[in-house]
């Protein structure tokens, strides 16, 4: 199996595959530097970062003197007489581009396997894994709540404040009911802001302050967590069921694959223009941190605040 994924989710895809085979070791999960022999084993999966592999002169696909690349290593499994099933990861992401059809051509599996939660479609042979069946089995929550109890009546708030502190409220009645549980999560709020603007108020910084003067949240005191192109804090170990940082500010990098189970809450303040976008980053709050359906039917609902019309 040769696994291609997007950014750094490939590391992700690794970790999460290597625990779920941890007992059977049916299937060995591999970088490229981990392979023996300069080819893919049977029942070994090679992990590759899309970006690492696009260019001729990447270090996986240029020749040199040991041949130690993509191409040779290729060459020797089917020397080998294994077949090579391709998996492409997001692949609503990139699976159409040129590239990629590029990288397709270069590999010449013997399958194609796309992976993606807003497929786009183009085959008759597709395997659709149901949102009931997936629910049933008590890994993601059973329905979204869109501005539960939100007190619109609080003329004395900006809008902002109103949707942030909304949030933060339902977030207190969480941790009670997953005390009573005798659980541990910390349930984290995402805050999605708009983009930049020519001759508007950067809102990064209007939400920063809103959280510090008005909830004492903060980067300083570790409840707060940025994850932007530009700005990278407190994201260390922020997808553990436990971690400090309370509420995460983004724009756009979570919404493809990050996986953060206690993930509970979506602050919108971005108007949606794509629906797989909008998807894609609602997914973000459907997992339940547990991989169980609670007690408490609150605890199995996913929450959406917004100020947007």
């Amino acid at each position: 199996f040769v696994w291609v994924s997007v950014r750094m989710l490939h590391e992700q895809s690794k970790e999460k595959l290597e625990k779920y085979y941890s007992t059977t070791r049916a299937i060995e999960c591999k970088f490229f530097e981990d392979l023996t022999d300069n080819k893919i084993e049977q029942d070994e999966i090679l992990f590759l970062n899309r970006e690492s592999i696009n260019k001729k002169d990447n270090l996986y696909i240029r020749e040199n003197e040991q041949e130690r690349n993509l191409s040779k290593v290729l060459e020797n499994t089917r020397e080998d007489g294994t077949d090579i099933i391709l998996i492409i990861d997001e692949s609503h992401f990139t699976a159409k581009t040129e590239t990629s059809r590029n990288l397709i051509n270069d590999i010449n599996p013997d399958v194609i396997v796309e992976v993606s939660a807003t497929p786009h479609i183009h085959s008759f042979y597709n395997v659709v894994v149901e949102f009931e069946d997936v629910k049933a089995e008590g890994m993601i929550k059973k329905e979204i709540a869109v501005n539960p109890e939100l007190d619109k009546d609080k003329v004395s708030k900006s809008p902002d404040e109103l949707v942030i502190e909304s949030a933060l409220k339902k977030r207190d009645e969480l941790i009670q009911f997953l005390k009573k549980e005798k659980s541990d999560v910390n349930p984290l709020i995402l805050i999605q802001l708009p983009d930049k603007k020519a001759g508007v108020v950067d809102r990064q910084e209007q939400i920063v302050g809103i959280l510090k003067d008005k909830f004492k949240i903060t980067t300083d005191n570790g409840k707060l967590g940025i994850y932007l192109s530009e700005e990278k804090t407190n994201l260390e170990n922020v997808e553990m069921l436990d971690n400090d940082v309370q509420v995460l500010i983004f724009k756009q990098a979570i919404a493809l694959g990050w996986d953060c189970p206690r993930a509970y809450l979506l602050v919108m303040f971005r108007d949606m223009q794509s629906m797989d976008f909008t998807i894609q980053t609602v997914g973000r709050i459907m997992r339940m941190p547990e991989f169980k359906h609670y007690e408490s039917e609150d605890l199995n609902r996913g929450y959406i605040f917004t100020n947007l019309g």
